[in-house]
């Protein structure tokens, strides 16, 4: 056959070069479409529609190969599926959709969730602070972040008025044949410590935590948008209108304390804390306001009046 490829005057060399270079070339150009393809990985993705609460068995997941883009953290691997199964739905998912993260209340979404972060401390809570409350002083949303120590201070301009329950009968006072006993002169210190209890009734002010309390999560934030993005250039509005709030890990036993001094307190003043103290406070009153005002005058006028 060479014979007759030669007698036609066909070169041989020339022919292996040009075979040769096809291949090269053949060769090259799938290596070159393989390295423009994105990489592949695999990730869990549901066999049917997953309704939120429903308890996630091995038969409602699957294995999905997809390409690896920008979302692909947001994604659980295939080799997770053991921190998935027995997880409960949080949000309702689709049958083939990828399942994010975010879906589920999992091993495999630890970290993702807020309410992961209780599973690090046990005995709190996760309590939300609305910022636009009419008697809460704070900074604007967008001051605070995430893991902030932030302080609460309640202030209480005076007491509210006890009930009182009206008598129906008058009180009858009966006469005894015995000699009356004058009635007991309480102590000195008796009368100085019942001085000093009555002068730590309101108005006052109180830190509800003097160790101060961390940010977990902000709220209500307006969506950051590009600046180079005109799209909604002529908008003159935005429907963004969500109240601002501040997530604060508390301990449990605090949660009622918080909520009353919304309700009860006149003023809460949210301020931002380097450190905490490892002592609580007594409380400032409007008599130690007053003491101080006296003692800074007297400082001052050498003891005048």
């Amino acid at each position: 056959m060479l014979k007759r490829i030669a007698s036609t005057g066909v070169n041989l060399v020339v022919l292996g070069v040009s075979v040769g270079i096809f291949l090269v070339a053949f060769v090259a150009l799938n290596a070159m479409g393989a390295a423009q393809k994105p990489p592949t990985i695999s990730i869990l993705s549901a066999t049917r529609d997953l309704n939120i609460g429903d308890a996630i068995t091995p038969a409602d997941l699957a294995v999905k190969t997809v390409f690896q883009d920008d979302n692909a953290s947001l994604y659980i691997p295939g080799e997770e599926v053991t921190g998935v199964v027995g997880g409960v739905v949080a949000q309702p998912i689709f049958n083939g959709q990828p399942i994010f993260r975010s879906a589920i209340v999992a091993q495999a979404a630890e970290g993702t969730r807020l309410s992961a972060v209780l599973a690090k401390y046990p005995g709190h809570s996760l309590f939300p602070l609305p910022l636009d409350a009419m008697n809460l002083v704070a900074p604007d949303a967008g001051a605070f972040l995430p893991g902030d120590l932030v302080g609460v201070t309640m202030v209480i301009s005076s007491r509210p008025q006890q009930m009182t329950t009206p008598t129906a009968m008058p009180e009858v006072i009966i006469e005894s044949d015995y000699e009356t006993q004058p009635a007991a002169t309480p102590a000195p210190q008796e009368i100085a410590q019942t001085d000093a209890l009555s002068r730590a009734l309101p108005p006052l002010a109180k830190d509800l935590f003097p160790m101060g309390v961390r940010v977990i999560s902000v709220q209500g934030l307006p969506p950051e948008t590009d600046s180079s993005d005109t799209s909604n250039s002529d908008s003159s509005f935005t429907s963004f209108d969500q109240p601002q709030m501040l997530i604060l890990l508390v301990p449990n036993a605090s949660r009622e304390v918080l909520s009353l001094a919304l309700q009860q307190g006149d003023r809460l003043v949210v301020s931002l804390m380097a450190r905490g103290d490892e002592t609580p406070t007594a409380g400032f009153t409007y008599w130690d306001f007053e003491d101080l005002f006296k003692s800074d005058r007297k400082e001052v006028l050498g003891g005048g009046q």
